[in-house]
């Protein structure tokens, strides 16, 4: 039964991974809207709210590309801020509660460390489209 679940969630998802493939397929995209931030790419910066299609440069891709990844890194580093919390304020609770309780005291010490690393990769992931900017143009 288990391994029915899991064949049917993967089949799932799968199948909706691919549904933007056959949205494009009938209207295929020839530009796209800057939305997060401006981008900058070989000496030429686009800001936000234009419009950016093959008219306007021949890179047209590779700045949306870079548009999307600043979006998507915005959601992730607002998730990843989201759970550094909720693990410090689960370590918190464990530590308020241990009550002299050694492996619960070690349980919320190491509940904080691992937050401060999931901190660290969050800013990580926010520094990297800024850093693939200055490695592209």
């Amino acid at each position: 039964m288990k391994y029915l679940f899991f064949g049917t969630l993967l089949v799932s998802l799968l199948a909706a991974s691919f549904l933007p493939l056959t949205a494009l397929a009938v209207n295929p995209v020839d530009h796209c809207t800057i939305q997060v931030e401006a981008v900058t790419l070989y000496g030429t910066t686009y800001n936000i709210a234009q419009v950016v299609n093959e008219t306007l440069t021949p890179n047209w891709g590779l700045v949306c590309a870079l548009n999307t990844l600043h979006i998507v890194v915005n959601w992730v580093f607002l998730a990843l801020i989201a759970l550094v919390i909720l693990i410090v304020l689960l370590g918190a609770y464990n530590l308020m509660t241990a009550a002299g309780d050694t492996t619960k005291v070690k349980k919320g010490r190491d509940l904080i460390m691992y937050a401060a690393i999931g901190l660290l990769v969050a800013l990580l992931a926010k520094a990297f489209p800024s850093l693939l900017n200055i490695f592209l143009g």
